[in-house]
This record gives C-alpha cells, structure tokens and sequence, in this order.
C-alpha cells in the first residue's frame, strides 16, 4: 500500500505540475487600441512619427480637406502607378478651387516623396509633371503593384520608427481590385505596420487575433453610423464583442455563415476579441451626406 499511495502521490504531483505548466504557458490575447477619429475628423495625424499617405489607382473621393491634412502631417508620401494621375489631377483640381472671400492662400501641399509600380498606368503627362520625384519600378507581377509598394515603404518605415499608412483608395468599381486591396492588408500584416484603407465613405483595417479597443468618434455613434466585421479568407472560431448594437458572444464567423454587417454601435468604446483575422469596416464622418448632396 506504502508504494502504491507513493505512486499515486508521484501521478498526483506530476499531473499538478504538468497542469502549472500548461497554466503558466497560458498567453493572454493580445492587446490593440485604435483611434480613428485621428484620421478623419481630429489630429488627422497617427502615431509620434507621423505616418505615410499613398494614393492608388483610384479617383480620389476623400474630402479634401481631410486629404490636405493627412497629406500635411504624413512623414512619406507615395504614389503607385496611376494613382500618380489622380494625384496630379487632386493638385491642379485644388490649385483652380475658389477660396472663400477673404481666406488666406493656402500653402502649396508637399511633394510626392516616391511613385511606385509597373508603370503600365501611369501617363506620360504625370511622368512629366512629377519628373524629379523619385520612382521605383517593381515589374514583379506575381502582386499588385499596391502589396509591392508596400514592401518598398516598410524597410524606410522601419527606419523612422514609423507604423501607419493611410491609403487613399475608392470601393466602387471592380471588385476584383476591392479584394486585392483586401489581400494587401493581410500580406502587410506586422506588429509595426497597420494600413488603413480610407476611401470617400468608409475606414478600413485588418483585426489580428487578440483583443482590440475602438474608440469611435461620438458624431459616428450618435448618428448610428454602419460599421462591420467580415471573417475574410479563413474562419473565425472565437469572436465576442462588446459596444454594438447586435454584438456577438463566442460566435463562429465564417462566410457562408455569420457575418456581421449594417451593425452600429451602442457606446463610444467598441471590444472586439476575436481568434483570427477579421477585417473591420466602418462609416466614416460624414463622407456619405456629402457626397449624397454633391451628386444631386
């Protein structure tokens, strides 16, 4: 008996310290917190380096203001490919606007600090009309020439301690290149580099696995602006939220399953944790009303 209780008190013992074992070898979730009010409507500047600004191939529908700002505040500027166009036509669009009577003339935007791609968009006039700025040909068509910019720009973001882009982008037109903006996301994904999709009514960015703080801006919450939750590429095991309208409680997210769409918010502080990469979308301040009153 004396050896069979020392038995059962050696497997007692050892299931104690396997089971302290798999307790101390417990990560906890990891933790993000997002401020998007910074780009739309506020400091219009994120993180203590500045950020970077780079415009696609897309006509650019952000406010122009907000676009100025950002632009302003940004510590690199890049074009790809033919978003170089529609960056050329943004400087010239500005440089005939009216100016309300008496207000200041407003100081000419920095230059472009680089203009990426294959360079099978671009036009000669912009050629022309960014001739001193610095361009980087990236032919490799195995990706877009976005995801390429993208690998140009971290090793110089790595350098300044710089973690934010801000991407001027449209989701209309083909959806094609709407999921590739998407794929770009994923691939970018890194501990010092988050990239922000802004377009003329929505802000979107990748949630990676962990637990994520979003302070919306009160305008955003009090007019019950969209916001969505989309499990893109793979599932999502494990999602719960807290701060929306219809939250979820360790839901499976997957499409051709649950996705959360048209969802709003119920507080200014939204949690999300989630087990796998979902791609959070949101209104943004009041991009839609305006552009809704421009095309009347």
């Amino acid at each position: 008996m004396a050896i069979a209780d020392g038995d059962n008190r050696s497997l007692c013992t050892k299931t104690t310290i396997g089971f302290r074992q798999q307790m101390d070898h417990t990560v906890p979730p990891k933790e993000f917190k997002w401020t998007p009010g910074n780009m739309i409507n506020e400091n219009f500047k994120l993180g203590d380096n500045g950020h970077v600004c780079v415009v696609l191939n897309r006509q650019i529908q952000v406010p122009a203001h907000v676009v100025k700002s950002l632009w302003t505040n940004a510590a690199v500027r890049c074009a790809v490919d033919g978003g170089s166009n529609h960056w050329r036509e943004f400087l010239l669009g500005q440089a005939v606007a009216k100016r309300p009577k008496g207000a200041p003339a407003t100081a000419p935007l920095e230059p472009l600090d680089v203009i990426t791609g294959d360079f099978d968009s671009i036009t000669e006039e912009t050629v022309d009309f960014f001739k001193t700025t610095p361009k980087i040909h990236t032919p490799d068509q195995d990706a877009t020439d976005f995801t390429k910019a993208i690998s140009v720009l971290q090793p110089v973001m790595a350098q300044r301690k710089i973690h934010d882009v801000v991407v001027f982008h449209d989701t209309s037109g083909r959806l094609d290149q709407v999921m590739a903006n998407l794929n770009t996301l994923y691939k970018a994904q890194k501990d010092n580099c988050n990239v922000f999709l802004l377009s003329g009514d929505s802000i979107t960015w990748l949630l990676r696995p962990g637990k994520h703080t979003i302070q919306v801006p009160l305008d955003l919450v009090k007019t019950q602006r969209w916001c969505s939750l989309m499990p893109v590429g793979s599932m999502a095991h494990n999602v719960t939220t807290t701060g929306l309208k219809w939250n979820l409680y360790h839901t499976q997210m997957e499409f051709g399953g649950m996705v959360s769409t048209s969802n709003t918010y119920s507080t200014e502080f939204v949690q999300v944790e989630t087990d796998a990469n979902l791609i959070w979308s949101m209104g943004a301040y009041d991009f839609e009303d305006k552009l809704r009153q421009a095309a009347k």
